[in-house]
């Protein structure tokens, strides 16, 4: 089941957002206490002041209320009740008919408290603090006893309109609005700096790891950062440098060694590879016939020149048929098949290598008229010994035994233009019946007492030319 594929939202949005969120937060909380301190010091002020009030009030008002001078108590009601935050004053005497009051309508009688009052507090001056509303409005209630002579003789009251505290928030709630929306907006061109600064990098770091990805092993990341970012873009460039020298070595080795050589080493670097085994293989060897006359008349360098683009030909064909070239011994080449990777088909993959690199020979012989390269080819199939040959400080993996020799002196056999088997390959490759023989008899090798059945490989339908016609 496909997975459906989840949106992508780039790391410096993230990061905006995040950090505005922070700060939107932060300056919420700060603006909420700010706001409920601000409250909270505007009403202790009105309180403070109203104190104050009925302070002068329960100074002033006993001796006047005895002797009853009602005009000097309203004079003292109405002076207080001048202020703007004062709502209305009264005064009333012991039997709590209101004396005196900001209201003429509500004088000579008798006190009643407004609907709601709710007590808050009494200061150790006796000043009793309440609060009430009216139509939404709040209202600071105070109201102290008037004594003479510790005796009370009746009680002056206050009312204080809440009013001023509400426009003063709201004051204070549109400078925090607007200091908010500066925090904001301060608070997104930081984050913006901070997000491109922190994802610039990040981002160059992915398009490098992306082109590193395709097989580009030169790629550098361009940061350079005394962070924790600077040290991964570090760590990435020394991979990187690392893997790019593996890939220099391991291409620049496989020069010199058979390329399927190379990734055994490097799948198994511990050496277990290079233990001895015996495995049936089938070799083939090329040789170059009349090589010594045809540079004798050459420049050391043009010698060079031909073999180099000789072997990189038959190189390719061997590859091709899933072979490897095992050495270059002067003008001669080894090749092997069914060693490094399994292949039940090794004796038919050689003898088609072969028929591939003899076409390809007389092709060029045709289009040249410099003389042409002949070679002979020998091809055994056998069980073989495979490992590493040689010393501590050199060493190659190849195949040894009497089928590698057999393989040789089969090319030293072979004419010009003539490729040659054994009865082991023959044995292989006459089940298929994709491929014609000329039967030669049993040949003595040299080097081996018994002689051995050989065979010529026919050409398919491949019409020889007359002057290999006569050389045979």
């Amino acid at each position: 089941m496909k997975k459906k594929a989840k949106l992508k939202i780039p790391i410096f949005i993230k990061l905006i957002v995040f950090s505005c969120l922070l700060v939107i937060a932060i300056t919420s909380s700060i603006g909420f206490i700010v706001l409920n301190v601000q409250k909270k010091q505007f009403k202790n002020q009105l309180i403070t002041f109203g104190e104050s009030l009925l302070h002068i009030m329960a100074k002033n008002a006993p001796d006047k209320l005895l002797a009853e001078e009602d005009l000097a108590l309203f004079q003292l009601v109405k002076n207080i009740s001048e202020n703007e935050q004062i709502a209305w004053a009264s005064i009333a005497n012991q039997k709590n008919i209101i004396v005196a009051h900001s209201d003429l309508d509500k004088v000579n009688k008798t006190y009643k408290p407004p609907k709601g009052l709710l007590e808050i507090s009494t200061n150790p001056q006796g000043v009793i603090l309440s609060t009430f509303e009216i139509n939404g409005e709040k209202f600071l209630f105070l109201e102290k006893p008037l004594e003479y002579q510790n005796v009370d003789i009746g009680n002056a009251r206050i009312v204080i309109s809440q009013n001023i505290i509400e426009k003063n928030i709201a004051q204070s709630k549109k400078y925090i609005l607007i200091s908010f929306i500066v925090i904001i907006f301060l608070a997104l061109l930081l984050s913006l700096g901070f997000s491109v600064y922190f994802s610039h990098p990040i981002n160059k770091l992915k398009k490098s790891v992306e082109i590193f990805g395709k097989g580009d092993y030169r790629q550098k990341a361009a940061i350079s950062r005394n962070d924790e970012i600077g040290e991964l873009a570090d760590a990435f460039n020394q991979m990187a440098m690392d893997i790019e020298l593996k890939e220099k070595i391991k291409d620049s080795f496989g020069r010199y060694v058979a390329p399927e050589i190379v990734d055994m080493i490097l799948a198994n670097p511990s050496g277990h590879w290079m233990k001895a085994s015996l495995k049936e293989a089938t070799v083939l060897f090329t040789d170059i016939r009349g090589f010594t006359a045809l540079s004798e008349d050459k420049a050391p360098e043009d010698i060079v020149d031909m073999l180099n683009k000789h072997f990189t030909q038959i190189t390719d064909i061997i590859i091709r048929h899933g072979g490897h070239i095992d050495k270059f011994v002067g003008d001669a080449a080894m090749a092997i098949f069914g060693i490094t990777k399994k292949d039940p088909d090794h004796a038919k993959d050689a003898v088609k290598a072969a028929l591939e690199i003899m076409d390809l020979i007389e092709t060029l012989a045709n289009k040249n008229t410099a003389p042409a390269l002949r070679i002979g080819i020998g091809i055994n199939t056998g069980e073989m010994v495979s490992g590493n040959l040689g010393s501590k400080k050199k060493m190659e993996y190849t195949v040894i035994g009497d089928n590698v020799n057999i393989a040789s002196r089969l090319t030293s056999l072979a004419g010009p233009g003539e490729i040659l088997i054994s009865r082991g390959t023959y044995d292989m490759l006459n089940k298929s019946g994709n491929f014609k023989f000329k039967e030669k008899g049993l040949i003595p090798i040299k080097g081996r007492k018994i002689k051995i059945q050989v065979f010529k490989l026919i050409f398919p339908g491949k019409k020889r030319s007359e002057s290999e016609t006569l050389r045979q």
